[in-house]
């Protein structure tokens, strides 16, 4: 994978380039970090100039990616950080899940603020969760998080801080590697240019194949682990061959 080249572009610098240091560092992508205008015109217009094989968008406004991400759908590789945040959030889900002797089709999951990262449900939905619970801050007064989190599984919450009690297991966002484990798995497998958000089984598979390589001691797999990359892409070419 050495000879292909990625582009990690965003609005904050700081993201931009640290994101693309830490893909250099753990993975044999050659990731470049381009900085790009925060207007939605200037972004699209950005990316479709870049001479990358494939664009990964952090560090930006979640709509505008969106919209990029859209509006490129057919010229080239597109992905955000909402996909591949959403993937890393199931895969947890999952092994905290397998932890605890349950599987997604007959546990209780609960996210707390989902706007955070509204693609986590459909994920979730599509990897065989059968039974999702939301909760937003403003529900606190009437119901509060430690009581409505009293019979679920798991609980992940998005906004962190929030303590649901001493029942379920718990899953919170913290890690900056989290967001790029499938990443390399998803662009070796060769991806069209085309709306990644319109297979979510593919999202789904990744999550998968993320959680069958976790250790014990954590929620989410070593980004040094040499498998990594080759398992996500065998789990995105095996949905793709059905």
């Amino acid at each position: 994978m050495t000879e292909f080249v990625l582009a990690v572009a965003g609005h904050r610098a700081a993201r931009v380039h640290e994101t693309a240091r830490l893909l250099t560092a753990f993975t044999a992508l050659e990731a470049v970090a381009v900085p790009v205008p925060p207007d939605p015109a200037g972004l699209t217009a950005a990316v479709r100039a870049l001479a990358a094989d494939a664009v990964f968008l952090t560090g930006t406004d979640r709509d505008q990616a969106r919209a990029t991400q859209l509006a490129l759908a057919g010229e080239v590789s597109v992905l955000t950080e909402e996909d591949t945040l959403a993937i890393a959030f199931a895969a947890a889900v999952r092994v905290a899940l397998h932890r605890r002797d349950r599987t997604p089709a007959d546990a209780r999951v609960l996210i707390a603020g989902p706007s955070t990262a509204p693609l986590l449900v459909p994920v979730l939905v599509a990897a065989g969760t059968a039974d999702i619970m939301l909760w937003h801050p403003a529900d606190a007064a009437a119901f509060p998080l430690t009581r409505v989190a009293r019979d679920v599984d798991v609980v992940v919450d998005l906004l962190g801080g929030h303590d649901p009690g001493p029942g379920p297991a718990v899953v919170t966002p913290g890690d900056p590697v989290a967001p790029l484990l499938a990443l390399p798995g998803l662009l070796r497998a060769g991806l069209p240019a085309a709306d990644p958000q319109a297979h979510l089984d593919v999202h789904a598979a990744c999550a998968h194949a993320l959680a069958s390589l976790t250790p014990i001691d954590r929620l989410l797999p070593d980004p040094g682990d040499p498998d990594l990359a080759t398992r996500v892409a065998d789990a995105v070419a095996e949905t793709q061959r059905r």
